[in-house]
């Protein structure tokens, strides 16, 4: 097995083995510059080298965790640089490391290989493009066609049978043995060693009565002679349990692959076999000595799956793992944006402050994959270009989001992100997704682990924009968080193409997301419910207030009777610092939140602060008032006055022409300042009123008193209604309902 680096600069020159260059070993399967000293292959995935005799992967280059040479700065891996490590069989390598390491290493690459080629294989089930280069062929099949890609997709064939038929092969060997050939135990245990398998000993090597020729056996010791044959020769690690006297490497290529005595042999012996995992076996075999036996004799010139733009099948790999089928059932315009932008994944979950499967309830998440190489410090560097293209996904989301709203098309099936009470908006989560292999140094147990699930916060990986401070509901206070999802995980998963188990990881890793950004959230702000006071408008309060409260509260529910409300922290200076918040504006808003809190607590009931969770908890509060607007109580401004039929102004007052009235007794019992209009029960009766252009104190015959002057007057109909002393007296601030009402005599 021969081994490079996807995008590392190798000298070309440099030998491999059998006085044999890089270039030598990959010309006759990959493109290789004629010129050129050093070059970086592009390519991830599989080939088999005639002129090595050998299969070579091209590994992505996340394994390149980041450790480098100490003396010259180049990455490696292990501690040793790509372009020493492409034979692991070298003498180079095992002085390097130690034999414990050799083999642990060797077996760490022979496992990944077989992933990374899976990978690619179920990759190539749906998608037929232009990345991947490669080559089918067919062999026989016991009458039919079994069709394998490349003479890799044998050898995992052979592995993965071995690793799930132990108890099958056990059985043969217990029961080969019995009846006519069977066993002489007093020899067999006397001469033998018992191997433990399930609590049970088995002897490998039992001595018979009588020796008979065995079909089982025979195919047996083919196929554990082939995978002895693919250990020793292409370094794949295989446990063989079963010690049966194979044949030996040397023999098996001379005889059974060069002078075809395999297929030959397997031929003559097929009849035999009725039992399914029999046939399996035999197919197996067949295959393996077809396919070598084509290429030792050059009929079959090309055996490769490759890949040359592995990024994007990271990317699908993790919109499958993450997203599953819910990108392709949201709208075109969300994830094809007009602006010309492609959202990288996208679903719909449950919002950061309240837990509600409502669908309105809900929100967005929008997600982007990096498959970048990881630094020195062990973290992926990502560019300006990328963050901000993460913010214009969202804010595209928004505002596509509020336009469904506005033109009245969302009938539910829509997440609605604005709170039409507070103008509050749901936070967006939004998040980069890194591939990571966990390095010797940082990974401890984990390290070269394919059952590490954990996603992992990338330290000090956040990001906010805004335009105001302290506004965490505003529409443009965007939280960009970014996590490490261990890249050798993540391709077995895709590679075992179980639906199950991605589903399961699907789930574990959307309520991780939530619970991270929560837990960031918590770290920034302080949050708190607000409950309305029984009695108090508070309604109005928010509307009088806006400014102050803007972005600062959000209605999660919309029938919900309380509020969220979240503050600034000033705890957390540390935090802030790496969001470029300078300290003197945290205790600026600090201040005022002081002050907010201060001018809520006459209206609503503050709760004490708690931290973003699974689910919202809201205090149950006796005499708890309403969210919902209320009527506007009556506006009395219209002031009664009498105009008797001895005063001089009368006839005026009847002809509807007053310009003033004169009030010489001050009504004490109103406010003077709401008086808006005047109504005169002339001689006693009404039939309409004056606007009151003016109100002010004057005397009259040395005492002081309350002058009007009108202007337009307003008919309330043809006829005088009495009302004087009946129901109503001079001087009293009355609405304009009560005016009517007197007029219409229904009081």
């Amino acid at each position: 097995m021969l081994l490079f680096i996807e995008g590392y600069p190798y000298r070309l020159d440099d030998m491999v083995r059998d006085n044999l260059t890089i270039r030598d070993v990959l010309k006759d399967v990959v493109s290789v510059p004629v010129k050129e000293e050093r070059y970086a292959f592009g390519y991830v995935g599989y080939c088999y080298s005639k002129t090595a005799k050998d299969v070579i992967f091209f590994l992505p280059k996340v394994v390149l965790t980041g450790e480098q040479n100490e003396e010259n700065g180049d990455d490696t891996i292990f501690g040793a640089s790509p372009q020493e490590i492409i034979d692991f069989e070298s003498d180079k390598i095992k002085s390097k490391f130690t034999e414990d390491g050799c083999k642990e290493y060797k077996e760490f690459l022979s496992t990944l290989s077989i992933w990374i080629y899976r990978t690619i294989s179920v990759y190539k089930q749906t998608h037929n493009d232009n990345i991947l280069e490669s080559k089918e062929y067919q062999t026989e099949s016991r009458g039919r066609k079994q069709k394998h890609n490349t003479l890799l997709d044998v050898i995992i064939a052979l592995r993965d049978f071995n690793r799930d038929n132990q108890d099958y092969f056990t059985f043969i060997v217990k029961n080969v043995h019995s009846g006519y050939n069977r066993i002489n135990w007093n020899k067999t245990i006397a001469s033998s060693q018992a191997f433990i398998q399930n609590a049970t000993p088995v002897y490998i090597e039992p001595v018979n009565r009588k020796k008979m020729v065995n079909f089982d056996e025979e195919l047996l010791v083919v196929y554990f002679s082939i995978l002895n044959y693919i250990r020793e020769t292409h370094g794949f690690s295989f446990e063989i349990n079963i010690h049966y006297h194979l044949i030996s490497p040397d023999k098996l290529r001379r005889i059974y692959i060069k002078k075809n005595l395999g297929c030959r042999r397997l031929k003559q012996i097929k009849y035999k076999y009725f039992s399914d995992k029999a046939l399996r076996i035999w197919d197996l075999c067949y295959a393996f000595f077809d396919r070598e036996y084509k290429i030792a004799m050059n009929r079959q010139s090309e055996d490769f799956l490759l890949a040359k733009d592995f990024d994007h099948i990271f990317e699908v790999m993790i919109d499958t793992l993450i997203g599953g089928n819910d990108k392709q059932n949201l709208p075109k315009e969300l994830t094809e944006q007009k602006d010309g932008k492609l959202v990288d994944h996208m679903f719909i979950g449950q919002g950061l402050i309240e837990q509600s499967d409502l669908q309105s309830e809900l929100t967005y998440y929008i997600g982007d994959s990096k498959y970048y190489k990881r630094s020195k410090n062990d973290r992926t560097q990502l560019g300006d270009k990328s963050i901000y293209k993460q913010y214009t996904y969202a804010r595209n989301v928004i505002q596509w989001n509020m336009n469904l709203f506005l033109d009245g098309d969302n009938n539910g099936e829509q997440p609605q992100l604005r709170d039409a009470l507070t103008e509050g908006y749901n936070p967006i989560p939004n998040f980069f997704i890194s591939a990571r292999i966990p390095d010797k140094r940082n990974g401890g147990s984990k390290f070269l682990s394919f059952d590490d699930r954990e996603l992992k916060t990338q330290e000090g990986a956040i990001q906010l924009n805004r335009q105001f401070e302290n506004r965490l509901f505003d529409r443009d206070t965007l939280l960009l968080c970014h996590y490490d999802v261990n890249f050798l995980y993540i391709v077995s998963l895709y590679g075992r193409d179980n639906k199950s188990a991605q589903s399961t990881w699907r789930e574990y890793v959307r309520k991780e997301f939530r619970s991270r950004i929560q837990s960031t959230l918590n770290q920034l702000y302080t949050f708190r419910t607000i409950q309305p006071r029984e009695g108090m408008d508070c309604y109005q309060f928010i509307q009088d207030n806006f400014q102050r409260l803007n972005g600062k509260l959000y209605r999660p529910k919309t029938d919900s009777n309380y509020l969220v409300l979240a503050l600034m922290k000033e705890e957390e200076p540390d935090i802030w610092a790496t969001l470029h918040v300078k300290p003197v504006t945290i205790r600026s808003e600090v201040d005022k939140n002081k002050e907010l809190l201060d001018s809520l607590q006459t209206h609503f009931y503050v709760s004490k602060p708690f931290m973003l969770d699974t689910e919202l908890h809201v205090e149950n509060i006796d005499k708890v008032g309403t969210l919902n607007k209320l009527p506007k109580p009556e506006s009395k401004n219209i002031l009664t006055g009498l105009v008797r039929k001895a005063d001089v102004d009368y006839a005026d007052f009847c002809s509807h022409t007053a310009k003033t009235y004169t009030m010489e007794r001050i009504p004490t019992a109103i406010n003077v300042m709401d008086i808006r209009y005047f109504l005169p029960m002339v001689g006693g009766d009404i039939d309409g009123y004056y606007k009151v252009e003016k109100v002010y104190f004057g005397t009259k015959n040395g005492r002081p008193c309350l002058k009007l002057n009108l202007s337009t007057f307003i008919s309330l109909g043809e006829d005088r209604v009495p009302i004087y002393r009946i129901k109503m007296q001079p001087g009293e601030l009355i609405s304009n309902e009560l005016m009517v009402r007197l007029y219409e005599r229904r009081i």
